[in-house]
């Protein structure tokens, strides 16, 4: 289910405000530039004195679309506040928020719910309308789990918070880097991005309030379609990538063969979220161009061993490899490239990463058909095993 967008009013002459937690790279050069595309007048709250000066100093900062030859962007109607020493400050924005945003890392929300619950709290008392607090971290059931955690404060009871705001779950992706141009500290961004806003869990489902974000009752759906898609194909790279020889994965993808093998892994998954969820082929092929899109860019340099870091969180059932491998089986879809995936997976060799070296004493102590199954769930027995085992084998010969 999709709904039109729409685009922040006046009302009165007055701009409409949003409050965003968090001016780092994907706040600013995500949530921001969203948001400011809707019209909406923007208020950071950050930790990092030197980016809140430059933002109160010029109210604007400037992105650079990659794709477009670096274009210049500019955002403007912005200031910044401290949550540390202005704090009354940002309670008072909260209160008169439009809109409430956040892109901190999830890991970061007990951080902020101390702050964001005074907020709200204050805007409950105050008699304000509802708002909608957006999490755009990129963590399962985001939303949830803020509100978790503005409810340890104890400043409110979940009720109250609940009576103040909506906190619709999201799932978020752009490239993001950052930058110094024209002596400014500035973003590259890529032209693409993905914001999905559960649209059943907002404020109001017929007012939609960030322009450029897909609003839906079925978020389980983009949820997937980023993990099997994007984060299969990254990790696939790297493990395949690393038995090739590379240790920087822009290199891997320096070879049009290779972006090629990229690009047929993530189609077996487009067959799959064609099938499950109804995504159009040219959906799907767009979303995988999106994807390949981020290792190309020129400049860009990321290591292999990081790119394929903890490989047995990414053997799991329902994870990047298997989770997607299972159910193209289950539907009688290919997914040849996903096993040979798998099985290199099981080769992955990196002292440095703990994951692995239990990985890699696990097979060695009890051999590669008991670590298919004890990783990944997968029996003996099946054709996806015997093809995993097949795999491994051949990929460990240098075939």
């Amino acid at each position: 289910m999709y709904l039109k967008m729409w685009s922040a009013k006046t009302d009165g002459g007055n701009k409409m405000k949003a409050v965003h937690f968090g001016a780092g790279k994907i706040g600013r050069g995500f949530i921001a530039d969203l948001l400011h595309d809707t019209g909406y007048e923007i208020v950071f709250v950050d930790v990092n004195e030197k980016v809140n000066e430059e933002l109160n100093k010029y109210h604007n900062y400037y992105l650079y679309v990659i794709e477009e030859d670096y274009r210049r962007k500019e955002i403007d109607k912005v200031s910044a506040l401290s949550p540390i020493t202005e704090e009354d400050k940002v309670v008072e924005a909260i209160v008169e928020a439009d809109v409430v945003t956040t892109a901190v890392l999830a890991d970061n929300f007990p951080k902020i719910a101390g702050t964001l619950a005074k907020g709200l709290k204050a805007r409950l008392e105050a008699g304000k309308e509802r708002v909608n607090v957006i999490p755009c971290e990129n963590a399962l059931f985001n939303g949830d789990l803020l509100l978790k955690e503005l409810v340890k404060t104890e400043i409110a009871s979940e009720d109250d918070f609940l009576k103040a705001a909506a906190f619709p779950n999201t799932a978020v992706d752009r490239m993001v880097f950052g930058t110094d141009k024209d002596g400014r500290d500035g973003i590259d961004i890529g032209k693409d991005h993905e914001l999905a806003v559960e649209v059943n869990k907002l404020v109001d489902p017929e007012k939609l309030p960030i322009a450029g974000a897909e609003y839906t009752d079925n978020l389980q759906k983009f949820l997937e379609r980023k993990l099997y898609t994007i984060n299969c194909g990254h990790a696939w790279s790297g493990y395949i990538g690393k038995l090739m020889g590379y240790e920087i994965i822009q290199d891997y993808f320096a070879v049009p063969e290779n972006i090629e093998m990229t690009r047929e892994v993530r189609r077996e998954v487009a067959a799959l979220m064609v099938a499950k969820h109804g995504f159009t082929e040219k959906e799907m092929e767009d979303y995988i161009t999106f994807a390949l899109n981020r290792f190309c860019t020129p400049g860009i340099k990321d290591t292999i061993t990081r790119i394929s870091r903890a490989p047995i969180r990414k053997l799991a059932p329902n994870d990047r490899l298997v989770g997607p491998a299972v159910q193209c089986e289950e539907r009688g879809l290919k997914n040849t490239l996903l096993l040979r995936g798998i099985a290199a997976t099981f080769l992955f060799d990196v002292k440095e990463d703990e994951q692995s070296v239990e990985l890699m004493q696990y097979v060695a102590d009890n051999g590669i058909e008991d670590a298919v199954t004890h990783f990944t769930g997968i029996e003996a027995g099946t054709r996806m095993f015997d093809e995993i085992v097949k795999d491994y084998n051949e990929l460990k010969e240098g075939k």
